[in-house]
């Protein structure tokens, strides 16, 4: 396995009591959902992966209330066999910039505090980045909870992850 000095951060991520949501912004293939994936693989009991580009359906799961027993109830009925269990759970948001509701319920796991949540994305804060799809799915999402989809101010750590360097290429 090729070691990346972001696997400390994502250590002491883990290790700080009360830690909130961890949201790891990167240029694309840079390794961010491999070394989330990674990382909570040898961390937790369970992982909850979900890719919002390449699972579109899941993003209903976070349309509505913003509860997280809410969004697990939506989650259990999408993902079969999987357990949720609090403390033993991690859950890896990839390409959450498809996903402003989910983005937007990282506030709501900090509140909760069961589960931990790391988040990827390539092209969070670009502006225009998904304006066409987000005109398709204002249609999808009700319009009855206008400005419930922002961003989390203060209920996430954001790191920044980068390409391969010449330390961690001398590693390998």
């Amino acid at each position: 396995m090729l070691k990346r000095k972001i696997e400390d951060t994502l250590v002491q991520w883990k290790n700080t009591a009360g830690h909130k949501p961890l949201v790891i912004m990167g240029i694309r293939q840079c390794g961010k959902t491999f070394i989330a994936q990674h990382f909570a693989a040898n961390n937790y009991k369970t992982v909850v992966y979900i890719n919002f580009i390449k699972q579109p359906e899941r993003i209903s799961a976070f349309v509505g209330s913003k509860a997280v027993d809410d969004i697990l109830l939506n989650l259990s009925s999408q993902i079969k066999d999987v357990t949720f269990t609090p403390g033993q759970t991690c859950f890896i948001f990839d390409e959450i910039q498809d996903c402003p509701e989910a983005r937007t319920s990282l506030k709501f796991f900090k509140e909760d505090g069961r589960f931990d949540v790391i988040a990827t994305g390539s092209l969070l804060g670009v502006q225009g980045y998904g304006d066409e799809k987000k005109k398709k799915h204002r249609k999808l999402v009700s319009q009855k909870e206008p400005g419930i989809n922002s961003v989390p101010v203060g209920s996430e750590d954001i790191i920044e992850m980068y390409p391969l360097d010449f330390e961690e290429f001398l590693w390998a």
